[in-house]
């Protein structure tokens, strides 16, 4: 079978909740990023908020990108890593509904991976990540036949945090570039950035395509204080690249054409969840069926938009996705 799209990323069940910032600032955690920790403090966590305030959701960036280039009428494809159990059984069902290809849950001692989502009430989100089973993602997952199969890989930054799915993502990329596959990749989180900030460059520069980032992503990794002067470097790395900025928009720059400025979508955010990863996932469905660079931004900040509106990373059921119907709509904000 052919796939429009392959991806590697983590597979990880989101438990999200609502919570207000005194309590996010009692747990000590930074704002907005996500932290890597254990299921003893993610318990901790859950144990003082509100019984039944808890919304149990499919997750993982990479996976949330496939999903909604599902959602837009896509054939997919995404490698991660899921136990057999309760959040493994449902993760897997939910790919298969939603016409995702997937593996089948693992056997072994680890559970399914989870990550515990606070969101504030200026809807910003906090992520608290025990990976589970999706940090024993290794090479010998990555299936050769199906990687070959895809018109695009998508890989996402997260892996940078363990050896053996670093060395995945490598492996996933190489194949691309040796069977003239785009390979497109998002920084994920500043985190990731501050971390790993020199392997990402020189992989970027070396095996990466196309480039998803966020501004604070853009700023740490070229040690820029500006977005304009960003992408600009950002584009001597690769040929594409994406620069969202919540609330003011996004860049889009594939020289030598002048960086375009894409507007926002006008919506009442509720939870920034997934915005990235919605992004991503209009601007690499437009890319692989012809649509224009600008075009590519405009439907990606439409799906971006379109997910903070409601609690979780996944497009909302009553968006539309006729792109057609979406690039009219964008007229209307110029």
């Amino acid at each position: 079978m052919e796939y429009d799209i392959v991806s590697v990323g983590n597979a990880l069940v989101d438990i999200q909740t609502q919570v207000d910032d005194a309590f996010l600032e009692s747990l000590g955690f930074a704002k907005g990023a996500m932290t890597l920790s254990d299921p003893q403090t993610q318990a901790k966590i859950l144990e003082n908020l509100p019984k039944g305030s808890a919304k149990i959701s499919s997750g993982g960036s990479a996976a949330n990108t496939i999903h909604g280039i599902s959602v837009l009428g896509g054939k997919t494809f995404y490698i991660g890593k899921v136990a057999d159990d309760d959040y493994g059984n449902h993760y897997a069902n939910d790919m298969e509904v939603c016409g995702v290809g997937f593996p089948k849950p693992n056997t072994g001692t680890e559970g399914t991976g989870t990550s515990v989502v606070l969101i504030t009430p200026d809807s910003q989100r906090t992520m608290i990540t025990h990976l589970g089973v999706s940090a024993e993602l290794e090479e010998s997952n990555i299936d050769l036949e199906i990687t070959k199969s895809a018109r695009l890989v998508y890989i996402e930054g997260y892996l940078w945090t363990g050896d053996q799915s670093q060395a995945a993502a490598i492996k996933m990329a190489n194949i691309a570039q040796e069977n003239q596959i785009p390979v497109a990749f998002t920084l994920s989180d500043a985190f990731v950035v501050g971390g790993f900030k020199e392997s990402l460059i020189e992989f970027i520069k070396n095996k990466v395509d196309i480039l998803f980032c966020n501004e604070v992503e853009a700023l740490a990794l070229t040690d820029e204080s500006n977005s304009s002067a960003a992408v600009n470097i950002l584009s001597d790395y690769v040929k594409t690249v994406f620069l969202t900025m919540s609330a003011k928009g996004s860049l889009v720059s594939q020289k030598p054409q002048d960086v375009i400025e894409i507007k926002p979508f006008t919506v009442d955010p509720v939870d920034t969840t997934g915005a990235g990863d919605l992004y991503a996932a209009g601007a690499l469905y437009s890319i692989l069926y012809g649509y224009s660079l600008e075009e590519a931004g405009i439907i990606g900040s439409y799906c971006a938009g379109q997910v903070v509106t409601h609690l979780g990373a996944r497009m909302p059921v009553n968006s539309h996705t006729d792109v057609v119907k979406i690039l009219d709509e964008y007229k209307k904000l110029i």
